[in-house]
């Protein structure tokens, strides 16, 4: 009797896999991939929810501001942040997005990270201790990518 019992459920689960919609077996996208095919909606993944997520994502972060002499803000995970948005610099494809202090989007970082190397580059935007003007790129952004960094 138990090896019916066994046959049966394993008769139905291969049924069951069978008739199971293609893409109910399709691996789920992480979503650093989600964002490479997005179109940079608001359906796209955000800023706080991939580096929440995303080990790499967050490791390149912290790695490129730190070399910079930045400390991270303790409202990053939490900020007013911008969907990834896939975009080209450099002939390179990257991902754009950005994250500022809630109720004080005049403290804000601008960022692309390339999913191919795991690394990031950025402008910090914010004001010093004195309240002046204070902008500090990180990750060595080529010309073209802080003229973008700045404007977004």
């Amino acid at each position: 009797m138990p090896v019916r019992l066994f046959s049966s459920l394993g008769l139905a689960a291969a049924v069951a896999l069978a008739v199971m919609p293609a893409q109910a077996r399709t691996p789920r996208l992480s979503l650093v991939e989600q964002a490479q095919s997005c179109d940079g909606g608001a359906s796209c993944p955000y800023f706080a929810d991939v580096y929440k997520a995303d080990y790499a994502f967050r490791t390149a972060f912290k790695v490129a501001i730190k070399k910079a002499g930045l400390k991270r803000q303790r409202w990053v995970p939490d900020g007013v942040t911008s969907p990834l948005k896939p975009v080209e610099i450099d002939g390179k494809a990257r991902l754009l997005s950005s994250v500022c202090e809630p109720h004080n989007c005049g403290h804000r970082y601008s960022i692309l990270y390339d999913p191919a190397t795991r690394s990031m580059t950025g402008v910090y935007l914010g004001s010093d201790a004195k309240g002046e003007a204070r902008t500090v790129y990180f990750g060595e952004p080529s010309i073209a990518e802080a003229d973008l960094l700045y404007k977004n």
